[in-house]
């Protein structure tokens, strides 16, 4: 449990300037989907540090913690700058290590600088007597502090006249790292960014990949800006966290939406046929389809709730079909029969085929 040496609550007063952490944040997890798809683990902002990345074991007990101070920068950082940021980011490790969430035995913690700018940590080498410098940047994108000269790990220990280590504060330093990020100097640009990001990591699952992103970074934001109880930070405050369930669930639903636009663009044409649709109502069912995969999402849409709902009910009959437009045909007949609705006859029809799909793919 923290409180008095972090300030728990500042990030959240402070997070209308934040986009570059969130962007961040998204980007850290788009670069390690491929290993955290299989992890029980955890997110939070602005609790401890800028980001955290917790994992669990099967036990709910802590594996790992890798921590990210995010900064945005249009100059290069000097030795001399990124003391106090070292100074804050042992901290922060001490505190987290003293985390009552159970931990294993064989726990992790690793803490990052990240930017997007250069990093140069400049130091006397004891033999020449030369001022060195180590970059961290686009060709050296991370290196970790027992990975760097000890002279350079020295100078860094040693501070400024403004910044000094105590004991406890340099132990953490084992697990301190500097790592560069190349996101852009402004929204905008990140922004694009992310989205290629998620087309590369996601290809064609995932039809709209800008809906993708900002479907993530507004969860994120929620979690940014809900306040610590008590001023107290804990890693087991599950209204600060987003858990590797709760995305897998963001995942599936956009997932779930290009299966269902991929199936209703092989079987509109049958499906009109079979529903009596004309050739001009025909070119609005896709649309009109794709209307309701996010209708039924919204739960103050009371119509397409019902529709829902209804198909819900309906799910033990599909197994007396081999044909899927026929099984549509059926429900829309029941539906007319047992319901009604507000709807148009083509937003009902429409409707309806796509609640049809969503309800085979939770079968």
């Amino acid at each position: 449990m923290a409180k008095g040496k972090i300030d728990s609550n500042s990030g959240v007063h402070a997070n209308v300037g934040f986009d570059f952490q969130r962007n961040t944040c998204v980007y850290i997890f788009l670069e390690k989907y491929e290993t955290l798809k299989s992890q029980d683990y955890f997110i939070m902002l602005e609790h401890y540090d800028d980001i955290v990345f917790g994992f669990l074991n099967d036990k709910g007990e802590l594996s790992q913690v890798t921590t990210y101070q995010a900064k945005k920068s249009s100059t290069v950082w000097t030795t001399n700058q990124v003391y106090e940021i070292i100074q804050k980011i042992s901290d922060i490790g001490i505190e987290i290590f003293k985390d009552p969430l159970e931990k294993t035995k064989n726990y992790i913690q690793s803490q990052h600088f990240i930017t997007n700018n250069t990093i140069a940590l400049d130091y006397k080498c004891s033999t020449s007597k030369k001022t060195k410098k180590v970059y961290i940047n686009e060709t050296n994108e991370s290196i970790a502090y027992s990975a760097l000269n000890k002279d350079c790990q020295d100078n860094l220990k040693r501070g400024n006249s403004e910044v000094t280590f105590n004991s406890e504060q340099t132990n953490h330093f084992d697990n301190l790292n500097f790592t560069f990020i190349d996101l852009g100097r402004n929204t905008k640009n990140q922004l694009e960014l992310l989205s290629g990001k998620f087309k590369s990591v996601f290809g064609k699952s995932i039809v709209d990949h800008d809906a993708a992103r900002d479907t993530f970074i507004k969860r994120l934001k929620e979690i940014e800006g809900t306040f610590n109880q008590g001023g107290v930070l804990r890693l087991d405050n599950k209204k600060k966290r987003i858990e590797s369930s709760q995305i897998d669930e963001i995942l599936r639903i956009l997932t779930t939406k290009n299966l269902a636009l991929e199936f209703c663009r092989k079987k509109t044409e049958k499906i009109c046929e079979e529903l009596s649709v004309n050739v001009y109502e025909a070119m609005s069912f896709e649309l009109n389809f794709e209307n309701s995969l996010d209708e039924f999402k919204d739960l103050t849409q009371g119509e397409h709730q019902k529709i829902i709902r209804f198909i819900e009910n309906k799910k033990g009959t599909f197994h007396n079909f081999t044909n899927d437009v026929l099984c549509i045909k059926a429900l829309y007949e029941s539906f007319l029969t047992e319901q009604n609705s507000t709807l148009s006859p083509l937003q009902l029809k429409a409707s309806i085929s796509a609640g049809y799909f969503l309800t085979l793919m939770q079968q």
